[in-house]
């Protein structure tokens, strides 16, 4: 089996540093030449050829004027040789007319400056400057010019010279001056890369770990940065995606306990009638119960069954209520008709309970939706009402407001305190359990009129106090109102007086 080739691994720090330090030393580099470019060629040599190339016009204005004393021009070589710079006129020829005594010191010297001198005699042009004997030590700077020395017949060459070897000394010491300031300003330079590229590697190290415990669930992760850039962005983003992470996985984990509880519901509300059913059929078929107990028998028996289709039913609606499959048949019916056949129906249980059942609403108004729907949604809030009232009446009462048909159903009954009323439209929610179980209910009830209504593009409200009632309010918009707007002015209605309302589930 062939190996996998190990490859140096640069971090990303390694990576910032290094281009940051390229660029600086590049920087350094390219400074430090042009600095020394400029010190020796703008500054220094061209000042010394200024100098020089005055002196010849100086020395040129001596010998070429006639009112000039001859005492100027030794006075002016006396001054030159405390400057340093040395006169020769040579004729064009070669002859040497001219020439500073001790010129450049040895005799041997002296000697090769004038033979370099004479080279240059055809090339020479006034105000022109050149440098001869580069290739010792102490290369010499030449300002040459054209003059007519008075009494003179031929032209001739004047040309003033300076030794360079101060100003190489001046350059060098400059030189050195500028490579320790490029290595002060490495060492600060040095510093401020490695804070920068530790700065930027440690904010990414930081996303980078943040993103590793994201991954690995811990969705409360979050990244403190104060950066205003880039870094600082992706961080914020970072942080967003971390709260719509963890929304969801609370959501999931939420969604997660709901599926268990409500397979812990199912699987109980199930088990509830099918151990009765079971007890009962084994003490039929063993002969030992009198004819007076086995019609109890089969009446709890057929009770029992009824609540299991029941149930079985209302498990398939809430199923294709959330999975979109139910089917609404809307059309527009008299409100006062579908509580008029819903009282009807539940008279017989209300009656049992010595409640009353009373209607308070207009022949006119119309209720829009799909027809056994809207039976249904009423009928499950009586029933939930009658449940939970003793005494009293139970109002079934509809308005119109904003354009919404407004149904309100009333009791007074138990009530709920504030927690029941934030759950009453929970699946499977009991806000009396015992008393549920009782009547054979499953808390299914008010989670499909919930449902329903939201199907219809409506909503419905609770309003309930312990010990006095509770009040359904549903909202259904009529056919000329959208949703949106229905969902705006439903909330704009004041909410009636508490004592009608309902408590269950």
């Amino acid at each position: 089996m062939q190996r996998p080739i190990i490859r140096f691994r640069f971090t990303l720090f390694q990576r910032q540093f290094l281009s940051h330090l390229l660029v600086a030393l590049l920087l350094l580099a390219l400074l430090g030449t042009a600095f020394t470019y400029f010190a020796r060629h703008q500054i220094i040599e061209k000042n010394k050829g200024k100098e020089l190339l005055d002196t010849t016009r100086a020395v040129a204005r001596i010998l070429q004027r006639e009112d000039v004393p001859s005492g100027v021009l030794a006075n002016y070589r006396s001054f030159l040789k405390d400057r340093n710079i040395t006169i020769v006129l040579m004729s064009r020829s070669g002859e040497l007319l001219e020439k500073d005594a001790g010129l450049m010191g040895a005799s041997g010297r002296s000697k090769q400056v004038l033979d370099s001198l004479r080279q240059q005699l055809w090339n020479a042009q006034s105000d022109h400057t050149f440098v001869i004997e580069k290739e010792t030590a102490d290369p010499l700077m030449v300002a040459s010019r054209s003059v007519k020395p008075k009494g003179k017949k031929e032209e001739a060459v004047l040309f003033a010279i300076s030794p360079m070897r101060g100003l190489n000394e001046t350059i060098a010491n400059m030189e050195q001056v500028t490579l320790m300031s490029m290595g002060i300003a490495f060492v600060f330079i040095l510093a401020v890369v490695i804070w920068l590229s530790r700065g930027t590697s440690r904010a990414v190290l930081q996303i980078r770990r943040a993103a590793g415990r994201i991954a690995s669930g811990q969705y409360d992760t979050r990244i403190g940065t104060k950066r205003t850039d880039e870094l600082g962005d992706l961080a914020r983003e970072f942080n967003t995606m971390a709260d719509q992470l963890q929304l969801t996985s609370d959501k999931l984990l939420l969604a997660e306990t709901r599926r268990r509880q409500f397979l812990s519901d199912v699987s109980h509300e199930l088990r509830t009638p099918l151990t009765s059913i079971r007890g009962l059929v084994e003490a039929l078929k063993s002969g030992i119960v009198t004819a007076e107990e086995s019609s109890k028998a089969y009446t709890i028996i057929e009770k029992e069954t009824i609540r299991l289709i029941r149930l079985i039913n209302e498990l398939l609606d809430i199923e294709k209520m959330q999975t979109g499959q139910i089917t609404l048949h809307k059309a527009s019916y008299s409100a006062k008709d579908i509580l008029e056949i819903v009282a009807e129906t539940m008279e017989v249980l209300a009656a049992q309970k010595r409640l009353r059942l009373q209607i308070d609403c207009p022949q006119t108004l119309i209720w829009h939706g799909d027809y056994d729907r809207l039976i249904q949604i009423a009928m499950n809030i009586v029933k939930n009402a009658i449940q939970f009232s003793d005494f009293g009446t139970i109002r079934l009462a509809g308005s119109e407001y904003g354009g919404n048909t407004v149904i309100e159903i009333s009791d007074q009954g138990s009530g709920m305190t504030p927690d029941e009323r934030e759950r009453i439209f929970d699946r499977f929610y009991k806000a009396d359990p015992s008393r549920s179980r009782e009547k054979g209910e499953n808390g299914l009830g008010l989670f499909i009129v919930k449902q329903l209504t939201e199907a219809h593009g409506g909503t419905v409200e609770a309003f309930s106090e312990p010990g006095i009632g509770t009040t359904f309010r549903l909202f259904f918009p009529t056919p000329q109102q959208t949703n949106d707007d229905a969902g705006a002015e439903t909330g704009r209605l004041p909410p009636g007086p508490v004592p009608d309302s309902d408590a269950g589930a």
